[in-house]
């Protein structure tokens, strides 16, 4: 991280990392922040509700390979829960290795190995349309919002997303976002899937992958429109979500 960060309230999509540098005067500091709610003590959604898709992504979940792969992590995550648990003993689990090997574009290979750069969310985009190519989910849909301001229509774009999402397993999103901005941390870009969104309380379960650090934690939709409209180097428009649809194919 500390090769990463470049300058004070700079925050990067290319510093994907996982160990924020903390100052020695902030080992005293809360874990989380005041706008994330860690799963351990709040995990009554998906105790009660279907949480459909935390439970399509619980059993993939896995912390990124190195400092800079979050996007690597979530694309993995991603595309096991879509895949489901295969049915014979010789098939695989899709791997953060593997994963990188099925695409074999040595640029991701580069950006996401330790220390290195990271990924756009444009290039993130790219990159889930060619793993999905690489394990054979080419009937996939691939929907991209990119919210341009934190009106209450972009926010209520984003909540129906959110909402519609929640209806079942196969769609899952894929999250970029400030990870500060939620968690209270220093301010970097992320990469990270949605677990659930309880729509009565508009609160968001985000499956991050920087497990050195963190467990799911909940933080709200106005929030984390803002944190997906900060600004970085790599997209200094802000960034969004990723939302893959599997098509049900009759017969």
């Amino acid at each position: 991280m500390t090769a990463k960060i470049m300058a004070a309230g700079v925050a990067l999509w290319m510093a994907c990392v996982a160990a924020p540098v903390r100052a020695q005067e902030e080992d005293n500091r809360p874990k989380f922040g005041p706008d994330a709610t860690p799963i351990t003590r709040a995990a009554e959604y998906v105790r009660h509700a279907l949480a459909p898709d935390y439970w399509a992504l619980a059993p993939f979940y896995v912390p990124q390979s190195t400092g800079s792969a979050c996007s690597l992590a979530s694309v993995t995550m991603m595309l096991n829960a879509l895949r489901g648990l295969p049915g014979l003993a010789s098939d695989r689990l899709v791997t953060q290795r593997q994963l990188l090997d099925a695409v074999g574009d040595e640029h991701w290979r580069d950006a996401v190995a330790e220390n290195g750069e990271g990924i756009s969310f444009t290039e993130l985009e790219l990159y889930v349309r060619r793993s999905l190519d690489a394990y054979g989910l080419t009937n996939a849909e691939v929907e991209v919002f990119r919210p341009r301001d934190a009106s209450p229509e972009t926010l209520a774009e984003l909540r129906r997303i959110l909402t519609e999402n929640e209806q079942g397993d196969s769609d899952i999103i894929l999250l970029a976002y400030d990870q500060g901005t939620l968690t209270g941390d220093l301010g970097y870009g992320h990469i990270a899937p949605l677990g659930a969104y309880d729509a009565a309380s508009r609160r968001v379960l985000i499956m991050d992958p920087d497990r050195s650090w963190y467990v799911p934690y909940w933080s709200s939709d106005v929030k984390l429109l803002d944190a997906m409209l900060k600004p970085d180097r790599a997209d200094p428009e802000g960034s969004g979500l990723i939302r893959v649809r599997t098509r049900r194919v009759s017969g």
